[in-house]
């Protein structure tokens, strides 16, 4: 089990393969790779990972009942030419041949959005998996059962470290414009951001972790709530679930 000196380095692999850090921490995890063996395998292993994501999608091209339909459309297609029209057939050839460029470009930047996605969820998810694991290798970490208005799960505590990760089972789909928020409750039930996460539609159950600021042995609980997108300063939504620890 690595010492707690790499755990910062670990949380930030994911995100330093796929170019989501800043210059700092770029510049210290690239310090830290330097004389670190086990680290320089991890971020072996998940280019390799992304390289593979890259491949898994092959291109796409349009279908020959789409170009048709696209073809059908152009002024060419519905009235004869007259002689003295001519000339334009060139410029309607350079149209059409436009039009199916600029849906494959589409199309393209389409399936590269998509793989960015599935890339950052994926991030998210070895991150927040990684976090479950080194917590259940503490002493003294709390694993709290959830099951709440039909939702079920597990949260891991650890006061030492100030860290928690949620997995949780059954949440409810939201529209674009929600998101789950997360608090800390101390015993005066003053409510702290913790932090936010949308389910994957795609997976049986969504995972969260973090590392908070603040010491979570301050606090005697954590709660979820519907928010706004960009979620909110206090809670203003209804309460998804509550637990203790």
């Amino acid at each position: 089990m690595p010492s707690n000196k790499h755990i910062p380095f670990r949380e930030n692999i994911p995100a330093y393969v796929l170019g989501a850090l800043n210059a700092g921490e770029i510049s210290a995890l690239e310090a830290h790779l330097e004389t670190c063996v086990p680290c320089q395998g991890e971020v072996a292993a998940y280019r390799t990972l992304s390289d593979d994501l890259l491949m898994a999608l092959p291109p796409k091209n349009p279908s020959a009942a789409l170009r048709r339909r696209l073809q059908s459309k152009l002024p060419s297609a519905r009235r004869p030419l007259r002689q003295s029209m001519k000339w334009s057939l060139g410029r309607f050839a350079v149209a059409s041949v436009l039009v199916v460029l600029l849906l494959l470009d589409g199309f393209a930047a389409y399936q590269m959005q998509s793989l960015q996605n599935q890339q950052a969820q994926l991030s998210h998810q070895l991150q927040a998996q990684q976090t479950a694991l080194a917590l259940l290798s503490y002493p003294g970490v709390q694993v709290v059962s959830i099951n709440s208005n039909g939702i079920t799960g597990t949260l891991l505590v650890d006061d030492d470290r100030n860290a928690i990760a949620l997995f949780a089972w059954n949440l409810p789909s939201l529209p674009a414009d929600r998101t789950y928020q997360v608090w800390l409750i101390d015993s005066q039930e003053q409510r702290v951001n913790l932090g936010m996460f949308r389910p994957d539609p795609a997976l049986p159950f969504t995972s969260f972790s973090v590392i908070s600021s603040n010491p979570i042995a301050n606090f005697v609980g954590i709660g979820v709530t519907v928010e706004p997108s960009g979620g909110s300063s206090h809670p203003t939504g209804p309460r998804l679930f509550r637990v203790g620890f």
